[in-house]
């Protein structure tokens, strides 16, 4: 491949990844990279062989770069509560390092997951999902974490909540203007709600 073919499938996979974090995998046509790409579409597939190539290469980037974090961050030194405080730092830290290759994950996660040429990015999430899991349950089991919840729901919420601090489609116009949240608010949002309640005082009699 030639440096000015490399640096073509650059470009197209970038204005891809932006289509697709707008308006999820289903919602990009061939059509649409092609003519946002200034190219027909036929000319296309000198870059790229479909959209599942594109989807494969924009995600991977993503989940290369939460690779290099969420194990040491799941290991980090603490309870269980100081564990998910730095994967949830960690996690937001890379998906705004590639917010358009995290949209598109979030966004077209359930082709992704019917999909089974896909199967490998099924395999890399059910990874990273098993590191929250375990700190997860580390924390109920030391006692830093609320017990009682249900895990998968907990999960779901904080994917959520990752997921809502990048997208901003929906943003009203003052909040889109805003600059981004900090990790620490949405950390204390999670945890606080995460954390044992404390045991009611009653006072004695007499």
């Amino acid at each position: 491949m030639t440096l000015t073919e490399t640096a073509g499938r650059a470009r197209v996979l970038r204005i891809a990844a932006a289509l697709f974090a707008e308006r999820g995998f289903h919602g990009t046509s061939v059509r649409d990279i092609a003519v946002a790409c200034g190219m027909r579409p036929s000319s296309l597939y000198n870059h790229v062989q479909d959209k599942n190539d594109m989807l494969v290469e924009i995600v991977g980037r993503y989940l290369d770069a939460l690779d290099a974090v969420l194990p040491d961050a799941s290991s980090a030194p603490g309870d269980g509560a100081a564990r998910l405080d730095a994967m949830i730092r960690a996690s937001l830290a890379a998906a705004r390092a590639h917010p358009d290759e995290f949209l598109t994950l979030s966004n077209s996660w359930t082709h992704i997951r019917r999909a089974p040429e896909l199967a490998g990015i099924v395999v890399r999430r059910d990874a990273g999902r098993a590191l929250w899991a375990d700190a997860l349950a580390a924390g109920v089991a030391d006692g830093s974490l609320r017990a009682g919840l249900d895990p998968g729901e907990v999960l779901r919420i904080i994917f959520s909540a990752l997921h809502g601090s990048l997208d901003h489609r929906f943003d009203v116009p003052e909040a889109a203007a805003a600059p981004a949240g900090s990790a620490d608010t949405l950390v204390a949002l999670l945890l606080d709600g995460l954390r044992p309640r404390p045991e009611p005082r009653t006072e004695s009699a007499g």
